[in-house]
């Protein structure tokens, strides 16, 4: 037994080598999407991009209420139903809304999954439709491990061709968009979400959620 020993150590060490030599090679590469997901562009702080990006109202309003927003963000959820409920309405016809992705990537799992779902719906133009699903139903998707059996049952229920949206979703031009727009953020000083802009200059939220219409009521005066 102990002049086999050698040999036993030896067929041993070649199982270990061989075992992990095809384990690494098994083993999938990571989602070269999925490293993209935090990298966010440099873009210069041009007050016409503001204006850029999916958007409810006249294209030509003469005051533009800009969000950064976050799908899985609390407090975005909040203002979204301020937004959608009380100040779009009041403002119809006068304002231009847009609305500019700025997931929490360190803070929120699923919020750069959310955003490129809604970038994708926008491809089938169903943006705001997804847009409103996200923060309506953000209990139920924002926990999950993996929330993209969620997103798709959102687009096939909107009436999305589901194959093409998740296509969509992980592609390289979504993912450009929506780092762009968190990198706008970025110029601009965006510490947190929800963050708003008319016509360019940041709203002081401390004062609650009035400093919104109050901001627009000042801009639309000039």
């Amino acid at each position: 037994m102990k002049k086999n020993l050698p040999t036993i150590i030896f067929v041993c060490l070649i199982v270990l080598v061989v075992g992990f030599v095809i384990y690494a090679m098994s083993r999938p590469e990571a989602d070269p999407a999925q490293k993209a997901n935090t990298e966010k562009l440099k873009v210069e702080a041009d007050v016409a991009k503001l204006r850029e990006g999916n958007s409810q109202g006249p294209a030509d309003a003469k005051v533009t209420l800009t969000e950064f927003g976050d799908y899985q963000c609390p407090a975005c959820k909040q203002y979204y139903k301020l937004i959608k409920d009380e100040i779009l309405p009041k403002y119809e016809g006068k304002l231009k809304f847009v609305f500019l992705n700025f997931p929490l990537v360190d803070i929120h799992a699923n919020a750069q999954a959310a955003a490129q779902a809604a970038e994708a719906a926008a491809l089938q133009g169903k943006f705001w439709e997804m847009h409103d699903i996200l923060y309506d139903r953000q209990d139920d998707w924002s926990k999950q491990k993996n929330p993209q059996s969620k997103f798709e049952a959102y687009a096939r229920e909107l009436g999305i061709d589901v194959d093409v949206f998740k296509k969509d979703s992980d592609s390289q031009k979504v993912i450009d968009l929506i780092n762009q727009q968190a990198g706008l953020g970025d110029a601009f000083g965006v510490k947190g979400t929800p963050s708003f802009f008319v016509n360019g200059v940041l709203i002081d939220q401390e004062s609650g959620t009035g400093s919104i219409s109050q901001a627009i009521d000042k801009a639309l005066a000039q």
